[in-house]
């Protein structure tokens, strides 16, 4: 933006304009430095930003074509008006043009000009409007596309595919920057007697509701996924075994006492659970995951509603020799 302005400026060459130009470019950096450090920053913030920034562009543009008697830098109202038309402040829009054909009278009464400044502008506006709604529709579509892609339709927790994906890219930075990461995998028990007994509707409802609780009891930055059947899976970024194991003892003891299905049929039911640590050993996603499944069925044969941490890489390791 500063820089169209900028070459308008070079070819009209006007002190006032450069000097406005010098301000309006400080004033511009210190929003954006504004907006971008963290402690200060929020939604509300960056809105308050962006309109300062709308108004300020504008103010510039009109005192930069009265100072020097040159109404065609009013024709470049239309950098604000794009800014928006694409966030939708449409309230500035006429602000913006009403600021125009004031700069355009100030300057000098042209019908022709004036007239040729609405039409112009809005044109554009037109345009640009037809613009917007064309990348908010596709933005649409490709949120939609990406959202079926990598969500499980039923539970609402990302898919075995995603949960592959992010498992490689949490696997890649814990190696890269030597952090510990942990991966959590549980299944319902006995959740075909569940299915048998209760129709495959209540297990559904029950993976539903199951899928909420996980959800609402992890952290920000774990990742939940529906591994596949009654089997979930949990990804614990920058987090220990001994952490991890009494993070998901406490889901799966919370699982234990609630009652799921209340609006029908109240059942209750426990989950097992393997938990492991990332390990030097591990030399792919896949070893990781294996020792964490071997750790499920751990838990499973020992008697179920319990969680088992599975071993470190090379107790594993030295089995598989062994066996061999």
């Amino acid at each position: 933006m500063s820089l169209l302005i900028a070459l308008n400026l070079f070819a009209y060459s006007t002190i006032l304009g450069w000097v406005g130009l010098f301000l309006y470019i400080i004033a511009t950096e210190i929003f954006i430095n504004l907006a971008r450090n963290k402690a200060l920053s929020s939604k509300k913030v960056c809105q308050n930003v962006f309109n300062l920034n709308i108004v300020l562009t504008t103010i510039f543009l009109l005192i930069t074509a009265i100072g020097s008697g040159n109404e065609d830098f009013i024709f470049l109202s239309i950098i604000p008006i794009f800014q928006s038309t694409l966030y939708r402040k449409f309230g500035y829009i006429v602000g913006i043009i009403g600021a125009g054909s004031l700069g355009v009278l100030v300057v000098g009464f042209d019908l022709a000009k004036v007239v040729s400044f609405l039409t112009v502008i809005g044109v554009l506006t037109f345009l640009i409007m037809i613009l917007s709604k064309t990348l908010s529709r596709t933005n649409s579509k490709a949120d939609y596309l990406h959202s079926i892609a990598t969500t499980d339709a039923l539970t609402g927790l990302i898919n075995r595919r995603e949960f592959d994906k992010r498992m490689i890219e949490e696997f890649s930075r814990s190696k890269r920057h030597k952090s510990p990461l942990c991966l959590a995998l549980f299944d319902i028990d006995f959740f075909k007697k569940i299915n048998d007994t209760y129709g495959h509707n209540t297990g559904d409802t029950i993976l539903k509701e199951l899928a909420r609780l996980i959800s609402s009891n992890t952290r920000n930055c774990d990742v939940a996924a529906r591994y596949g059947g009654e089997e979930f899976a949990l990804i614990l970024p920058e987090t220990a075994q001994l952490e991890a194991y009494e993070l998901v003892d406490r889901l799966r003891e919370i699982v234990e006492k609630e009652l799921f299905n209340k609006t029908q049929r109240p059942i209750k039911f426990t989950i097992s659970v393997g938990v492991g640590q990332l390990d030097l050993a591990d030399r792919s996603p896949i070893d990781f995951i294996e020792r964490t499944d071997k750790a499920l069925y751990a838990a499973k044969q020992s008697g179920r509603n319990r969680v088992e941490k599975a071993p470190f890489g090379f107790h594993f390791v030295s089995k598989k020799r062994e066996a061999v």
